[in-house]
């Protein structure tokens, strides 16, 4: 095991151990920044054809309850399902920079990844994300106001600082959600790195250094649909967070058709707005943050 991997592995395991102490470390970054509250960050990560079908079911859910939520869609998606997300765009719903490529092929049945920026060649990265601000602007009919790489916890730092983000800053872009929840613990709910803004995601409420998403409980990889572990931990972390008074970002991304059927995860999302707690789309949480709101 590498000094670097021997580190993650034992700040983890910190985590696990001492929860609630690195949530008030959360908790006094975020105030710092000028949180007094905790608010929700919604995310979707829209890599299939089956996900632009469950998205759209989730979508009319959300919007019946005045939930703020944003899109990742790769472009090619977009257009193979334009007039679903058309039609979810025209309702309000944040749609951010994806890229372009599919990140997601299936063989024999069997969903497997493709589309890494790290095995990639800068020009094809510098491509990649212009088609898929392109794709947005088209098929949505505004330009996105951030970006998401594919897999973006392989996307190592330097190449974010140095071949994304000049990219994205040329396209007229403002921010990323792309860096894992070990930024949140050392930087807080949001991250400004020499005039660019992150929005990193977060863990669960007992592991806050493994990112809380669907993909990690899902059953089987040709089914791809959460087991009722996803809902029962996303449901303690927030009552944990408020048990807590841990203020921020609850930044968490779900893809549509893991948890289109899962009881449990609407039944959260109850509880989220049942209890008060604000929702947020980025671009709402970055003008929040520029007028000090929060």
């Amino acid at each position: 095991m590498s000094n670097i991997s021997w580190n993650i592995w034992l700040i983890d395991r910190l985590g696990r151990m001492f929860p609630r102490v690195f949530w008030n470390r959360y908790t006094t970054l975020a105030q710092r920044q000028g949180f007094t509250r905790l608010y929700l960050l919604l995310s979707f990560d829209c890599d299939t054809d089956k996900d632009a079908r469950a998205a759209l079911l989730i979508d009319d859910w959300l919007e019946k309850r005045k939930i703020q939520r944003t899109y990742a869609v790769p472009g090619s998606i977009l257009e193979t399902n334009s007039t679903i997300y058309k039609s979810i765009g025209a309702k309000g719903s944040e749609f951010l920079n994806h890229g372009y490529l599919p990140h997601t092929v299936v063989e024999n049945g069997v969903y497997s990844s493709t589309t890494f920026y790290h095995r990639m060649e800068p020009h094809q990265i510098a491509e990649d994300v212009n088609k898929g601000h392109g794709a947005v602007t088209k098929i949505i009919g505004r330009d996105p106001g951030g970006f998401r790489a594919p897999h973006f916890g392989r996307v190592p730092l330097s190449m974010q600082r140095n071949l994304i983000r000049p990219v994205l800053k040329t396209l007229g872009e403002r921010f990323s959600t792309q860096t894992t929840p070990f930024v949140s613990f050392e930087k807080g709910p949001i991250w400004v790195d020499n005039d660019w803004v992150e929005f990193p995601v977060i863990g669960s409420s007992r592991a806050p250094f493994s990112v809380l998403d669907s993909y990690s409980y899902i059953n089987n990889p040709s089914e791809r649909k959460v087991t009722p572990q996803f809902a029962a931990v996303f449901r303690s972390t927030i009552e944990d967070l408020l048990t807590w008074k841990i203020c921020g970002l609850l930044n968490f991304y779900v893809d549509p058709s893991h948890v289109v059927d899962d009881p449990g995860f609407f039944e959260t999302l109850q509880i989220v707005h049942d209890r008060g707690i604000p929702s947020l789309t980025y671009s709402q949480a970055l003008e929040m943050r520029n007028q000090g709101k929060f």
